[in-house]
């Protein structure tokens, strides 16, 4: 299966590259390698979860990596892809430990105040910003 890189992710759905480097400075996204999961990877994930960032690229469900391989739905995979960013971009900001304190605090603050798993998880400032940069890049949106 291999991989790809964030940028030719980016390029073939159509997204801006100059405005998410823009967007995420400390992020080059031809430098930032996508890879399918290993199943045993994927076990620790929620079933929803399609992509996860790590300080040094994004792994995704080998479907997702086909989808976005072939390009069948820019508009779905160019947000994701620009989400995953934006976690990167927050791992070099805060540093790594940062970044899991924040994440964790947040979510087992959420759960705390009676939030469910997905509201809690919803809540995370770290998923929060991701959302909202994601969008500013999704179809009809025009990055600033």
């Amino acid at each position: 299966m291999g991989s790809l890189t964030a940028g030719d992710a980016l390029a073939a759905a159509g997204i801006d590259i100059a405005a998410v480097r823009r967007e995420l400075p400390a992020v080059e996204p031809f430098a930032v390698s996508i890879r399918p999961a290993s199943p045993l990877f994927q076990r620790f994930w929620a079933r929803s979860i399609v992509a996860v960032a790590m300080p040094w690229g994004v792994y995704v469900r080998p479907v997702v990596f086909d989808r976005i391989r072939t390009g069948a739905e820019p508009s779905r995979d160019g947000p994701l892809v620009v989400h995953e960013l934006t976690h990167i971009e927050q791992f070099r900001r805060l540093g790594p430990l940062r970044h899991i304190a924040q994440y964790v605090g947040d979510y087992l603050g959420g759960r705390r105040r009676g939030r469910g798993h997905w509201e809690a998880y919803r809540n995370v400032r770290l998923e929060v910003e991701a959302r909202e940069v994601a969008a500013r890049f999704s179809p009809g949106q025009v990055p600033r």
